[in-house]
Formats: C-alpha cells, sequence, structure tokens
C-alpha cells in the first residue's frame, strides 16, 4: 500500500507549525494528499466569566465577543496552514471541524486516511484528554507523533524500527513500509533477545530479509539493556544513531474498550523528543 492521504490536527497557535511543516515534508515526498484539521472550539463554552450574563444587550455583546473570538481562530489556524502546507507544493486542503462532537468527528477524518500526524505533549488542536492510545483504538490508524519544536531536519530518512516479534510490531511494519522503503537506512532494533524465543535463531534475520525484498535498506542491531530499561535502549540508541524517526507498535490490550499501552511503548511516548509513529 502507498501513502496517499495524511490529516493533520491544527490549532491557531505557533505550536502546531512544526508538525504541519512535517506533514507537508512527508506529504510531497509521497506525492500525497494533506488535510488540515481545525477543531473550532465554542468560545461561549469555554468561557467561565460568561456563566450568569444577564440582560438582552449584555448577551448580544458576548455573543459577538465570542464570534470575533471564533472568526479570529479560524483565520488564524487558516491561514497558518495555508501557508505552510503551500510552500512545500503539496497537493493540500483545509477542513473546519466543529468541537460539538469532535469525538466522533476526529474519528471521520482519521478513518479516510492512511496516517495521522499529532503533536506532543498535546495533541495539537485535540482536546486534552484525547490521548494516543484512543486514537488508535478508535480509528485503526497509524498515529505520527511530531515533538513540539521539532526542528525541520531530515524527514524519515534514518528510522529507527523497534523490533519485539510481536503482532503489533509486524503491523507497525505494514503500516509504515511506503516511509521505510523511501528512507536512506532502516536500522532493525532488537533488545534482549534471548528473552523471546519467537526471534528465531537470528534475532531481527528474518524481518530484515522481508523488508529487504520489498527494497528496504535495511540492517539489524541487536543491543543489550544491560540493567536500564527497554525504552531508554532504544532511546539511547536512536541519539547515537540520530535518528529521525521512530517505529513501533502500540503494545497493549484492551479494557473495557480502552486500549491500555504496555510499560515500552508508555515509556517512550512520554518523552518523545523524536517523530514517532505507532501502529497497533
Amino acid at each position: 500500500m502507498s501513502l496517499k492521504s495524511l490529516v493533520v490536527f491544527v490549532e491557531s497557535t505557533d505550536a502546531c507549525e512544526a508538525r504541519i511543516r512535517y506533514a507537508a515534508r512527508l506529504a510531497l515526498r509521497h506525492d500525497a494528499h494533506l488535510i488540515g484539521a481545525f477543531v473550532l472550539k465554542n468560545a461561549w463554552r469555554n468561557d467561565r466569566s460568561d456563566g450568569f450574563i444577564q440582560g438582552g444587550g449584555a448577551i448580544r455583546e458576548m455573543l459577538e465577543r465570542h464570534g470575533l473570538a471564533e472568526r479570529k481562530a479560524l483565520q488564524d489556524a487558516t491561514q497558518r496552514f495555508e501557508a505552510l502546507a503551500g510552500r512545500e507544493n503539496s497537493s493540500f486542503e483545509f477542513r473546519v471541524l466543529r468541537d460539538d462532537d469532535i469525538g466522533n468527528l476526529a474519528r471521520l477524518h482519521c478513518l479516510h486516511t492512511d496516517l495521522v500526524v499529532v503533536g506532543h505533549p498535546a495533541p495539537g488542536g485535540l482536546p486534552s484528554t484525547w490521548l494516543p492510545e484512543q486514537m488508535l483504538l478508535s480509528a485503526g490508524v497509524p498515529l505520527l507523533i511530531v515533538p513540539q519544536g521539532w526542528s525541520d531536519g531530515p524527514i524519515a530518512n534514518n528510522v529507527l524500527l523497534a523490533w519485539n516479534a510481536s503482532r503489533e510490531a509486524r503491523r507497525a511494519i505494514t503500516d509504515s513500509l511506503p516511509i521505510l522503503k523511501a528512507a536512506d537506512s532502516v536500522a532493525v532494533v532488537v533488545v534482549d533477545a534471548e528473552k523471546n524465543p519467537l526471534h528465531g535463531h537470528e534475532p531481527g534475520a528474518d524481518i530484515a530479509h522481508l523488508l529487504s525484498r520489498h527494497g528496504v535498506a535495511v540492517r539489524v542491531e541487536q543491543l543489550q539493556s544491560k540493567g536500564t530499561s527497554v525504552a531508554d535502549t532504544i532511546r539511547r540508541f536512536a541519539a547515537e544513531d540520530q535518528s529521525d524517526l521512530i517505529v513501533l507498535g502500540a503494545y497493549g490490550h484492551s479494557r473495557r474498550r480502552e486500549l491500555l499501552f504496555g510499560g515500552v511503548t508508555q515509556s517512550l511516548l512520554s518523552t518523545v523528543t523524536v517523530p514517532t509513529l505507532i501502529a497497533h
């Protein structure tokens, strides 16, 4: 499958600029269509100071004031997205979502794309309560997290693929294959391989052979945690190897229809410093 449609959630502040630039450059590389999704928040509902307004004139003034705030937020977000996306000469469009039913609306716009791009530590353009777990569970579309302040460096040229021989890691490979094929180098990182018999006789070799047959420039790196956590081992290698993208499977289980990430995934996501693609 090729990468042909991306959605990036934006807001009306400078915080989303690195995310938009990243998404636009990725879309251009893959000749993909980029959708900018903006959640237009109800200004009146988010202003508690207006909770006890009385009198026709005061009410009209309040509605006018909030209407202006909403229009300005929409205008700022539109101009910021179109300027940054247009700079990369990519195919793009801008969509507005009212926040009255944001859960279902966000899911709808994610369902019909190949990749969802969000911010970190806040999801950016989405309610702060929307965690990566919820995004993955509700839409089933891979998620690319761009940390706030990420500089305009290489885009997915030197990729770290965290491989633990799990179903989730295999899913991440399928979802990220177009990106892996376009990369200059992909390091299949296996940590403490001796603890998992599913790695086989030569840990990482079989999945590397599969990737190579797909045209991926791949190498295998077998690492030992040596008393540190697996997440810290992966982070350290990413820094030493100057990885510009981490790909991993969101290992976890479902309880009451909520996805609970495993320790390694949760730890990696708690301090994201490199753009990270996760799939489940």
